[in-house]
């Protein structure tokens, strides 16, 4: 098997590698395998490494699998898209034709900087106090009383 599905739980993503050459039918057993993986745990990160691959995708089959993982993964998913060099050309198509369906995906050449991209975010959540309601009605009693004296001033011009 010249692929490998590896879920890594601390960074919630699906690492995807191939290696060697991939005919299309390998290659589509391997993105329903990482799709079934993001689907079963709920994820929605995946990096895709294809820099050990040996066989080069025509344009019209890179067209179809982008436009078959761009139809499976889940919604909202981030794919990194690890590539060599002489495969830029063919990743740059890749990002494009994903795009154009909806899936947030980038191509890079450096491991280092795909792996951050697809990390999921922690968004700091501030505190809300049990009174978040009271806390929040001067602020619209405020905006309520200077709409209300804006208006009387129009009426008097």
């Amino acid at each position: 098997m010249p692929y490998y599905v590896n879920p890594v739980e601390e960074d919630r993503c699906v690492f995807v590698s191939y290696a060697g050459q991939m005919p299309s039918v390998e290659l589509s057993a391997a993105r329903r395998e990482a799709n079934g993986v993001l689907g079963q745990r709920h994820w929605n990160r995946m990096l895709i490494d294809v820099t050990h691959l040996q066989s080069i995708p025509t344009p019209a089959q890179l067209f179809d699998q982008t436009k078959a993982i761009s139809s499976e993964v889940p919604c909202g998913a981030r794919v990194a898209l690890l590539v060599r060099p002489d495969q830029v050309q063919s990743a740059r198509l890749v990002e494009r034709v994903a795009r154009s369906n909806g899936l947030f995906l980038a191509y890079f050449l450096d491991l280092d900087k795909a792996r951050p991209w697809v990390k999921p975010v922690k968004v700091p959540r501030q505190p809300i106090g049990q009174n978040w309601l009271l806390e929040l009605l001067p602020r619209w009693t405020l905006s309520r009383s200077s709409r209300a004296t804006d208006r009387s001033q129009l009426e008097e011009k």
